[in-house]
């Protein structure tokens, strides 16, 4: 028996060769869905919660207005390009939405929350040009829908 870990899960196979195939066929899985822009699930055994509408409403109370307008942005849950966003906020380069990321980031540690469980950023080369794109986190985005953010919040 061959027992291998993929995306937090066991997996079990009776040969190498099964192994090897069942490995090809959920890392293609994986590829399929993340080309397509969906989140490929992770199972984590005891994951901690870490956003409910009280957590999410501490963030958006202390976040400044480019942050919430970028949050904003990215509320819908699809995959948004740096190109997008740095026109949406009135920015002029990807070092501004740097400093953004950054302000956003700090009020994320007085939290103790992981960056990682609010946003995530997809990263692509195409020889030396480089295009990232940027989406909330479907855990953040269930708690906040909770409250009604952000259609019933004002601006």
């Amino acid at each position: 028996m061959i027992e291998f870990k993929h995306n937090g899960r066991i997996w079990k196979a009776d040969t190498v060769d099964e192994a090897i195939a069942l490995r090809r066929k959920l890392e293609n899985e994986d590829r399929a869905m993340w080309e397509a822009g969906e989140e490929i699930p992770v199972w984590q055994e005891e994951k901690k919660q870490v956003w409910s509408p009280d957590t999410v409403t501490d963030l958006l109370r202390h976040v400044g207005p480019q942050q919430e307008k970028l949050l904003r942005t990215l509320a819908d849950g699809n995959h948004i390009a740096s190109e997008e966003i740095l026109k949406t906020l009135g920015l002029k380069s990807e070092e501004s939405l740097a400093g953004v990321l950054s302000g956003l980031s700090k009020q994320l540690k007085k939290l103790t929350i992981p960056v990682s469980e609010l946003y995530a950023v997809r990263v692509q080369w195409t020889g030396k040009t480089k295009k990232r794109s940027f989406w909330l986190t479907r855990e953040f985005r269930d708690a906040a829908e909770e409250l009604g953010w952000p259609d019933k919040w004002e601006q």
